[in-house]
């Protein structure tokens, strides 16, 4: 097989200690192989990386990579995922985001930056087709996302510049910092990627190229970009999104009782505050897409009055989401609150869980007015959730703490703290309560980057018929919800090879690997994105080897995480979802997730995974039959593997 199109043809290299530039050829093995985007940052990080490597160190490294379809016309193609190792949970990191910073890496000649080493002094990094300097950026200490933005595309004169941005968060080392795309079209938000800029001294990124992509078949891409718009067309999935946005979800989660409020204890809760149609009549001004795709699930919302008037954010679900396990449902704290986040540079999920523990722990005195400098921590108080926002931001006070994260501010606290830290493998929690659903708490227990609801497709089994389960996981029981658990496991395993093939080529969950029939879903993930794909590429490869290439990346992170001292105790989820029922009654009140089921559960998966099932680790073997030979061979110098 040879590429005709879609992939730049180099990696560029940035090495910051000795300001130091290199691109060398990107191998075409190698890009068959690991597709783009996450698939090239996961192997890229366990091959350079050395093993307990402090993540704020010069040697972490900072790997940018656009899918494989990024900056080409496919629908909802425009995402880029950063790889490094995190600060959060000192295992595998990553983190994706739509915009136009990776077309233009791309457009520059580039398909990967990988960018080592630490600046004596701030900096950034420019790139325009075959200039790249790293630049000075002491004048860009201490602005938010935003302005850094439009400082450098007023100072470069290019009105479409594109650029990764961090806030005074990531200048802070606060552990969960994010990087904003474009001054906050998009944010990477997860596992602290921005403190790791910050940890280098590295304030931005500024690309903007003029090179184009090829296109091998630009019939059979007409044909597919047509399939796509027919099935989004009778997908079911497609209108409240189009008529919401994100905030949609609050549907979902009030219909099962799964709101997580109050720091994961109340399932069901009083939500109209932020119910989607007051949102949709009272501030939405703009409904918006990501580049390319025609769903448009994004939203800006605007305060007109009051005294957050003037305020115009871009206010995704997780907001609305982490705000209430704060007990805050007034919209416009949240819309405030939003915009705050991506103006420091915050990723909100961890955000908002590290003030909800912080504010448990206060009711249950573990943290003292002493200890907050006054600030009485209560739920349900929006002002002392903006306030703490801007504390752990700048590291003010309690913020310093908080600025950890809920595991190391936890363990600091003591005096059983790290009951209500809720958190998996250092990140913290996301998306809604698993208690009742035993197949969503092992799929956040087996994320490679933490607690995430993204690295897998749980909501599988809401719209899997019974015969449709039989069929792809060997049970029937695979699709009720909350009845019997044989082909979860395997249902688990199956969605997260299945929902990285979009981070591998940069398309949009929501657009591809969200929908309202299992049909519906296989046809937009699987065969039209590999369609896509070889349309583009000139490639011809299977549904079952695009499969087969998200296995591989996945097998990847496990052995990152291996490496690191990962096993299956590190596969679980906080007690209070095993031992505390779900407060608030509805349609989940009172539920745990049952034991015995979870680890049922998780025996099947890694039977399904071809894993030893007694310690959660990859067997050499089926490295070998994923083809990662090399990746076999260094963890099996390291750690005792079955074959």
């Amino acid at each position: 097989m040879k590429i005709k199109g879609g992939y730049a043809g180099k990696i560029l290299r940035v090495d910051l200690s000795k300001v130091r530039v290199k691109a060398e050829d990107l191998k075409e093995d190698f890009a068959i192989k690991y597709v783009g985007g996450r698939g090239f940052g996961s192997i890229i990080l366990f091959r350079e990386l050395e093993p307990k490597t402090d993540p704020l160190s010069p040697s972490n490294l900072i790997i940018v990579t656009p899918g494989a379809l990024t900056g080409t016309a496919a629908p909802a193609a425009s995402r880029t995922t950063i790889t490094f190792k995190s600060p959060l949970s000192n295992l595998h990191g990553d983190s994706a985001s739509s915009g136009l910073f990776g077309a233009n890496l791309k457009y520059s000649g580039y398909d990967s930056l990988i960018i080592s080493g630490k600046a004596s002094n701030p900096v950034y990094i420019y790139i325009e087709d075959d200039k790249v300097e790293v630049r000075d950026a002491k004048r860009l200490w201490g602005r938010t996302t935003g302005d850094t933005h439009k400082l450098l595309r007023d100072e470069l004169n290019i009105p479409d510049l594109t650029t990764l941005t961090i806030g005074q968060a990531g200048e802070k080392l606060v552990r969960y910092a994010s990087v904003v795309t474009d001054g906050g079209a998009g944010v990477h938000a997860r596992c602290g990627v921005g403190a790791v800029f910050g940890s280098k001294n590295l304030k931005a990124i500024a690309a903007r190229g003029h090179r184009d992509l090829e296109l091998a078949d630009p019939e059979m891409f007409r044909k597919t970009f047509q399939e796509y718009l027919d099935v989004i067309a009778a997908d079911p999935y497609v209108p409240p999104a189009k008529k919401y946005g994100t905030p949609r979800f609050i549907y979902h989660r009030a219909k099962f009782g799964i709101h997580g409020a109050e720091n994961w204890q109340f399932g069901a809760y009083e939500w109209s505050g932020v119910d989607p149609e007051l949102l949709r009549s009272d501030y939405s001004i703009k409904a918006a897409s990501c580049p390319n795709c025609p769903i448009m699930c994004r939203r800006e919302f605007a305060i007109r009055s009051g005294r957050f008037s003037g305020t115009v954010s871009k206010m995704e679900w997780e907001s609305i989401a982490r705000a209430i396990t704060c007990g805050v449902t007034d919209a416009e704290s949240i819309i405030y609150q939003t915009r705050l986040a991506n103006m420091y540079g915050l990723d909100a999920e961890s955000t908002g869980d590290t003030i909800a523990f912080a504010m448990e722990c206060y009711g249950k005195g573990l943290l003292t007015p002493q200890d907050t400098g006054g600030l009485e921590i209560k739920f349900k108080d929006p002002d002392v959730m903006l306030e703490l926002t801007r504390r752990i931001a700048l590291r003010e006070g309690v913020g310093d703490l908080l600025a950890e994260g809920t595991m190391r501010a936890a363990a600091k606290i003591g005096k059983g703290a790290e009951r209500f830290a809720m958190q998996i493998k250092g990140v913290e929690m996301s998306a809604g309560d698993p208690r009742g659903m035993p197949v969503r708490a092992v799929s956040y227990a087996t994320g490679t980057r933490g607690a995430d609801h993204l690295r897998s497709n749980p909501y599988i089994e809401e719209i899997a018929t019974p015969q449709e389960a039989k069929e792809w996981f060997g049970s029937e029981e695979a699709s009720d919800i909350k009845g019997g658990v044989k082909g979860k496991g395997r249902l688990v395993k199956w969605s997260e090879d299945f929902v990285t093939i979009g981070d591998l080529l940069g398309l949009c969950k929501f657009a591809y690997y969200r929908s309202a029939t299992f049909e519906y879903l296989r046809r937009k993930g699987i065969e039209i994105a590999t369609k896509l794909y070889n349309s583009i590429t000139g490639l011809d490869i299977s549904g079952e080897d695009m499969m087969r290439a998200g296995e591989r990346v996945f097998n990847v992170e496990k052995a990152f995480n291996t490496r690191e001292g990962a096993s299956r105790k590190d596969d679980t989820v906080p007690a209070r979802f095993f031992e505390e029922p779900l407060l608030g009654g509805g349609p989940s009140g009172g539920a745990v997730v049952d034991m015995k089921k979870f680890q049922t559960i998780l025996d099947e998966y890694y039977e399904a995974r071809g894993w030893d099932v007694s310690t959660g680790l990859p067997k050499s073997g089926k490295l070998r039959e994923l083809g990662l030979e090399d990746v076999a061979m260094d963890l099996s110098k390291r750690i005792a593997l079955k074959d």
